[in-house]
């Protein structure tokens, strides 16, 4: 069945697609971005036990170092990086907890403190972590840096922060030469590493942190809600889809009623052509036209048609008479039964003549048809023509006139009103 309400089903199917986009599009960002926060919280985690360990460092365990040298409890040139040094104790936690997250199958993160003036070749600032370490010196202010990047088909997101700029105690082991512990001049040499001031950023804290659990959650999120927005959207349209079908349904249940009631409004039950109804109609909108003929012709004598042989044949006849002038007519003729017996012609034709000649046909066609009675059947007509002054009640009056003037002279014949 084809749909009526085709626009109605086209826009609400768009309104769905619009809406699927909108949703996806939204729900996609909004995984994807909790994904990536997750993940960052993760890695603030991480940034904050840095800091504690090199707050630790510097504030805790350099100081009882000095003073234990100080009070010659431990030797003065003492220097050993797993205790005295952050970068070495920093590295070698993290590559412990690689070593570990190997063991338990998960993807390795990536750790370095990069520096343009490092102690270890190690900690050798990339071209980019190095454009980053003289970006952070430039901008005090701004203590970080993130995005999301592709590295070996896993997913990672790149953070970037200073270290806490260099302090007093620091100065010990990165000024110059002559104030570091022999053995760190011993272990490094006396150029490495050296040559900072107080306050500079001597380093950058350069991190991958995989991002690859975070993502598949995401996406396994977004796809589940997907999946059931889908099944959900597909569900609602199949059953706004079968209402519009049964809408659709009643409403041509409703226009077939209307149409017949229409034919009955305007046709003839018995004859099937135009009523009284149409015919004065038809002739109130027709009127102006200056050809318009009007015919009015009756069947002579049918009472007694009927009187004889039953209702039941006359009604016959009637519809056998209506066949019978309907095929004698032309396709723009209009053809009504205005009364019992009584029918019209409406037609269009350059002089009376012309109408006449057609009349003449009509009478002669009814006088030699077998309406299987025994009686003859003829009819009588009245012909008006449009004057110019016509309204429809003077034009009809006219032909109705010259119809009983063929009544009263004879029958079986027609006169012109």
């Amino acid at each position: 069945m084809e749909l009526k309400n085709k626009r109605i089903i086209f826009l609400f199917t768009l309104l769905l697609i619009a809406g699927y986009v909108i949703i996806g599009t939204t729900l996609y960002k909004y995984t994807h971005d909790y994904a990536e926060d997750q993940n960052k919280k993760k890695l603030d985690q991480l940034l904050l036990n840095q800091e504690a360990l090199h707050s630790y460092l510097e504030d805790q365990l350099k100081p009882v170092i000095y003073k234990l040298k100080e009070e010659n409890k431990l030797y003065k040139e003492f220097f050993d990086p797993k205790v005295l040094s952050f970068t070495y104790i920093a590295r070698g936690i993290h590559q412990n907890l690689n070593t570990l997250r190997d063991e338990n199958n998960i993807t390795r993160f990536y750790y370095k403190l990069a520096t343009d003036n490092p102690r270890n070749g190690l900690n050798y600032a990339s071209a980019d972590e190095l454009g980053l370490l003289n970006y952070f010196r430039a901008n005090p202010n701004i203590k970080e840096y993130s995005t999301v990047i592709q590295e070996n088909g896993h997913d990672y997101i790149y953070y970037a922060m200073p270290i806490e700029p260099n302090k007093e105690s620091c100065m010990k082991c990165h000024s110059t030469p002559d104030k570091a512990p022999t053995e760190l001049l011993e272990k490094y040499g006396d150029t490495a590493g050296f040559g900072e001031s107080v306050g500079n950023i001597r380093a950058i804290i350069s991190l991958k942190m995989p991002f690859d659990d975070e993502l598949a959650e995401a996406n396994r999120i977004f796809y589940l809600i997907m999946g059931i927005l889908t099944l959900f959207l597909l569900t609602l349209y199949a059953i706004v889809f079968y209402f519009m079908r049964r809408l659709d349904h009643k409403q041509q249940i409703i226009e077939e009623k209307n149409k017949n009631l229409s034919i009955l409004a305007e046709r003839d039950g018995l004859t099937n052509i135009f009523n009284r109804r149409s015919f004065d109609t038809d002739l109130a909108d027709r009127i102006e036209n200056p050809l318009l003929t009007l015919i009015i012709f009756d069947i002579d004598l049918f009472k007694s048609i009927n009187d004889t042989y039953g209702h039941q044949v006359g009604d016959d006849i009637l519809r056998s008479l209506t066949s019978l002038i309907r095929s004698n007519l032309r396709d723009e003729d209009q053809f009504y039964r205005i009364g019992g017996e009584e029918f019209a012609i409406l037609t269009y034709k350059q002089n009376i003549e012309d109408t006449e000649q057609v009349v003449c046909r009509l009478l002669q066609k009814v006088s030699e048809y077998n309406f299987n009675i025994s009686q003859q059947v003829h009819i009588s007509a009245g012909i008006a023509m449009q004057s110019g002054n016509d309204t429809p009640l003077s034009l009809f009056k006219r032909a109705d006139d010259a119809l009983y003037r063929a009544k009263e002279e004879g029958r079986n014949c027609y006169r012109v009103g």
